[in-house]
């Protein structure tokens, strides 16, 4: 027995690259799965992403299959270059999150990885006195680096956990920001694969203050990305929350004009009320509690213009703006607003883009009506598992085509130079990119309706 340790124990501990192959490439499998656990709860944690577990065997699957092809077809650094690229998407589907926040998650756990890989094997080859060319094809060398660094990311991911030290960022952020920090994440990912290629090729050559230097700036390149990130995000969302309260400052006073004027004529409508019940008019008091009651409902239309009543700063924004703008071409615009936007079970993103294309086709429509009216509706429907967005407007033209609006260049308005008919075409890419939307089109004498159904997950 004793001896069938020692030769195991020397197999291990001499240059065998037979022995390592055999390891790593043909029992290796548990290696990459272990290797793409420790990197998902890292980066995870780090970036905050819940995940539920169907979320956790897709990834750990299909990253397992797409870094084994690459890794078969190409050589060193080709094949990395592709895992790397195709990381960043696998997360962005699989875990629902945004594309540049995909590419973060991407790069945390490899720079993390590089360092680690080259501080643990330059340490290994000081210890023990020994030349790379040596100490790689060995098996103990190759298990005990590896198994080192999934040691260090896996208590890394624990720290996280428990101190919570998450990157938060918005992502609402604007196109020249996601630019900006889109081509910094590219040349992050270039570097680190650069990295990767050094650290298998030369780093038998390259003397410990060189491997040292790499790391520094590396990981100053790492941290300087990140702050700058941060720096832009929360610059960004400044720049929102500036915006959003210039619109509730207007509508504060918008309502505040509104209510004044109301409580001036309090008296006027309290006389004219007991005017009606003295003479006994009840058709002519009928006709004059509409009248008031249209007048309560744009008050109230303005109390729901408010930060609390709509909970996401890009939807407020924009329905502040698109209200105003209706507003002011006398348009009668109703908001009822009964369901939580951080629970909409759809892309903040896309909720903003729909809604925002909805609603100038809305405002277009009802300019050259006689009765000038827009009601917004967004709700969960009680008789089934959706959320409905519902837009209805007056409109002037009874011959539009429902089967041909969303076709790309179809339009109703005249020419005036001017591109028409591309943004009923732009929501029906965005729901043919989704599973659980539909838009439901109608229209009678008096109303033109849009009906966002937007399905639970």
């Amino acid at each position: 027995m004793l001896e069938i340790l020692q030769t195991i124990w020397l197999a291990l501990t001499s240059p065998n690259e037979g022995l390592t192959s055999i390891i790593f490439n043909k029992f290796g499998i548990p290696f990459i799965f272990i290797e793409l656990t420790v990197n998902m709860l890292l980066f995870t944690a780090v970036l905050d992403i819940k995940f539920t577990k169907k979320q956790f065997m897709q990834y750990l699957l299909l990253s397992f299959i797409t870094s084994c092809i690459p890794n078969i077809l190409l050589d060193k650094p080709y094949s990395s270059y592709i895992n790397m690229i195709v990381c960043p998407i696998l997360i962005h589907y699989i875990f629902n999150v945004s594309l540049l926040k995909s590419i973060i998650a991407e790069m945390v756990p490899s720079i993390v990885t590089v360092a680690l890989e080259l501080l643990c094997s330059k340490f290994y080859l000081l210890v023990f006195d020994t030349s790379y060319e040596l100490a790689f094809p060995t098996p103990i060398f190759r298990l005990s680096i590896t198994f080192m660094i999934y040691l260090v990311m896996f208590l890394l991911y624990l720290l996280i956990k428990k101190f919570k030290y998450t990157l938060l960022f918005s992502e609402t952020l604007n196109k020249n920001s996601r630019v900006v920090i889109f081509l910094n994440s590219i040349v992050g990912i270039v570097t680190i694969g650069t990295q990767f290629y050094l650290v298998t090729y030369y780093n038998n050559t390259l003397p410990l203050g060189i491997i040292i230097l790499s790391i520094l700036t590396l990981s100053a390149y790492f941290f300087i990305s990140i702050f700058s990130l941060l720096k832009t995000a929360k610059l960004d969302v400044t720049s929102q929350n500036l915006e959003q309260e210039k619109y509730y400052n207007t509508t504060l006073k918008l309502l505040f004009d509104d209510i004044r004027t109301f409580r001036h004529d309090f008296g006027n409508i309290v006389q004219a009320i007991g005017g009606y019940i003295d003479t006994n008019d009840i058709d002519g008091l009928k006709q004059y509690y509409k009248q008031l009651k249209i007048d309560c409902e744009d008050i109230k239309s303005l109390e729901m213009l408010n930060p609390t009543a709509i909970d996401n700063p890009a939807v407020y924004s924009l329905l502040t703006a698109k209200y105003h703008k209706a507003t002011s071409s006398g348009i009668e615009m109703k908001i009822h607003i009964s369901l939580k936007l951080t629970t909409l079970n759809m892309k903040i993103y896309e909720f903003t883009r729909v809604l925002g294309i909805l609603l100038d086709n809305a405002i277009e429509a009802c300019e050259n009506c006689d009765d000038k009216i827009i009601n917004l509706e967004i709700r969960r429907d009680e008789k089934s598992p959706r959320q409905l967005l519902l837009i209805q407007n007056t409109y002037f033209d009874k011959t539009v085509n429902l089967d041909r609006i969303r076709e790309k260049g179809y339009t109703s308005k005249k020419d005036d130079g001017k591109p028409h008919g591309l943004g009923l075409w732009e929501v029906n890419r965005i729901l043919k990119r989704a599973k659980n939307l539909n838009l439901y089109t109608t229209k009678d004498s008096i109303f033109f309706t849009q009906q966002l159904e937007i399905y639970d997950k």
